[in-house]
């Protein structure tokens, strides 16, 4: 009984130590390999960003609103990072958000990035381009 109690607690330490994505299962699934481009969509805002496109360089275009009806290209730098393999960040530029691979009912997975500046917390959702 004590060594089926042991193995449990060293098996459930081991699964909540580990998340489910590693920096490279997210590299892979925001640049698809090569280049892969995602539109923007707010979750109780507005963003100025219309689509983004990362690469496997590590860099990304941004289509953002001109405020005119059109929209400007600018490039930033990405990267991913963690401190615990559970809660990953992705910088883009100068700006930090959580990111969360999330699922739609059919399946079809999109990219969750939470903004956490504290009273300016938002959210803005990517859904793949075809």
């Amino acid at each position: 009984m004590k060594r089926i109690l042991i193995l449990l607690l060293l098996s459930t330490s081991f699964s909540l130590s580990y998340g489910q994505y590693d920096k490279n299962k997210l590299t892979t699934i925001l640049t698809n390999g090569t280049t892969k481009a995602w539109s923007v969509k707010g979750v109780n805002t507005n963003p100025p960003e219309k689509s983004m496109t990362f690469n496997i360089n590590m860099s990304a275009q941004l289509q953002k609103d001109d405020g005119k009806g059109g929209t400007v290209s600018q490039s930033e730098k990405w990267s991913i990072s963690t401190k615990d393999n559970i809660r990953w960040f992705i910088t883009l530029g100068s700006q930090q958000y959580e990111l969360v691979i999330s699922y739609l009912k059919n399946g079809s997975q999109y990219i969750k990035l939470t903004h956490p500046a504290g009273a300016d917390k938002y959210e803005i959702s990517l859904f793949p381009l075809k």
